[in-house]
């Protein structure tokens, strides 16, 4: 009897890990890429591309891990389509197991406060903001604490006109509203936005340095940290490297995803290796 009851507490052992490891960390591959919950996040993938990320938190920690080698690129598209009115995603860059830098947007009702850490220049390293309109510079602000908000979006402004059409819509439904809101032209509602999200580090007079891009589409006012407000529909955040030597970081591996509202959008992911 006793030998019974170990070889049955063996085989449920035997079955609860696979189960347990399964719900500790479940993993899928997208674009090529290995990508693994974090916390309490659950993935549904969509296709070869696109993943659902749902059972997000309130907090933020929740998300995904994405191992991407050893890359000096990475771009992906990243919706968190939550009507809360506070919302939080942070993006971290891994190089060698340390967190280099990160870009975060925590929204405060209709307004997204955008921040980044970089780490090259040590406790006193600064960034440059760098506000675009269809490819055009509207602004810039340098010498920006790491850590510290370096832009605030604002939300569009009554009767503006899009440049392109919002995430899950669909053209009919983007020119009914385009005509209803009596816009002179509804060309936009061909182009979907694109909601990228990009990190690479380069190499600026040969001393490295890291910059994150984040769409703002379709395009609202900004703030910058001087006060002035722009329109944009794209923000850089490039790290400021003082001086001549050797910049510890020419690479990454793994970028971290954590948001929160529920449900978020992950996809279109393309990594650029070192050589």
């Amino acid at each position: 009897m006793h030998r019974f009851k170990s070889s049955c507490w063996v085989a449920l052992v035997a079955l609860a890990l696979p189960f347990a490891q399964s719900q500790a960390q479940q993993c899928v591959e997208a674009d090529g890429l290995n990508v693994c919950a974090i916390g309490e996040a659950q993935l549904n993938q969509i296709d070869d591309s696109r993943i659902e990320l749902h059972n997000l938190g309130d907090e933020g920690k929740d998300g995904a891990a994405i191992s991407l080698g050893q890359a000096t690129k990475w771009t992906a598209s990243f919706v968190a389509p939550s009507t809360a009115d506070s919302q939080r995603t942070t993006f971290t860059a891994v190089s060698d197991g340390d967190k280099i830098s990160t870009a975060t947007a925590r929204k405060v009702g209709d307004t997204r406060e955008i921040s980044a850490t970089f780490t090259g220049s040590g406790a006193d390293t600064t960034y440059t903001v760098r506000a675009y309109l269809q490819g055009e510079l509207q602004g810039e602000v340098m010498g920006v604490p790491s850590g510290h908000t370096g832009v605030v979006t604002q939300a569009r402004q009554n009767g503006a006109q899009p440049t392109c059409r919002g995430f899950r819509q669909s053209v009919l439904a983007c020119i009914d509203e385009c005509k209803r809101f009596g816009f002179s032209s509804c060309a936009y509602c061909d182009v979907e936005c694109e909601h990228a999200v990009e990190f690479k580090s380069d190499r600026v007079m040969n001393i490295g340095a890291c910059e994150w891009t984040l769409d703002n589409q379709p395009s609202t006012p900004v703030v910058l940290t001087d006060g002035t407000t722009v329109e944009a529909d794209r923000i850089v955040l490039l790290e400021e490297v003082r001086g001549a030597g050797s910049y510890p970081y020419v690479g990454f591996e793994q970028i971290l995803l954590q948001t929160s509202g529920g449900t978020a959008y992950l996809g279109n992911q393309t990594v650029v290796r070192g050589e």
